[in-house]
């Protein structure tokens, strides 16, 4: 995956965001209770646990973010990894996988559309 240390994230905003995204969604909750985000079971961070789970989420948006750019495909173990990533840190994030099937996001899609669209004209 793509270093994420290139990403320049203010430590002290990241997890301020993050306790108001967690209480807004949780209510509030001591440090390390366990809740669950959709699918996966998180506790609540301390700004200790915090910049681990935080590079990790990096790592992995990153990295579907340059698959998406580069119109590749992409592994459910990759979508995966980015859904707990971002539970972790109390985030939704988009249906990976429409994201990949060209209905949003992919830079060839429409290049493709209009390659369809003029071959069957041709053909008619």
């Amino acid at each position: 995956m793509t270093d994420s240390r290139k990403v320049q994230v203010d430590l002290k905003d990241a997890y301020e965001s993050y306790l108001a995204r967690f209480e807004h969604r949780f209510g509030s909750k001591p440090l390390a209770s366990f809740v669950k985000f959709n699918r996966t079971m998180v506790q609540k961070l301390g700004l200790g646990d915090f910049p681990g789970r935080l590079d990790a989420y990096l790592r992995a948006h990153i990295a579907c973010k340059t698959m998406l750019e580069a119109g590749s495909t992409i592994s459910d173990a990759v979508v995966l990894d980015f859904e707990e990533a971002a539970a972790w840190l109390a985030i939704e994030i988009p249906d990976i996988k429409v994201l990949f099937k060209g209905e949003v996001g992919d830079p060839h899609a429409e290049v493709r559309k209009r390659a369809d669209t003029t071959t069957k004209q041709r053909t008619q």
